[in-house]
């Protein structure tokens, strides 16, 4: 490994902690499957229920907000690769 090549340190704190944050949001809903599943097992009814409800909420968000969401997230792995790759 060169000089050229040693990965940038994050001067803001926050970006360092922005990265892995997605990923940690990801994790938590695969995680979430577990119990989930032990619920559908037992309750198959109020799994249901919540199945809609967590659908209801998920349709409520605005469709321009999701657009916001996926803009800035692609933007910043544009953004990000093409930093590293300079």
């Amino acid at each position: 490994m060169t000089a050229g090549d040693e990965p940038a340190e994050p001067v803001d704190r926050w970006t360092a902690q922005a990265r892995p944050a997605f990923l940690y949001v990801m994790y938590v809903f695969l995680l979430w499957s577990l119990p989930m599943s032990i619920v559908a097992g037992l309750r198959p009814a109020m799994a249901q229920a919540m199945i809609r409800g967590m659908a209801a909420y998920l349709a409520a968000i605005p469709e321009p907000l999701y657009a916001l969401f996926g803009t800035g997230y692609l933007g910043y792995t544009v953004a990000r690769e093409w930093g590293k790759r300079r």
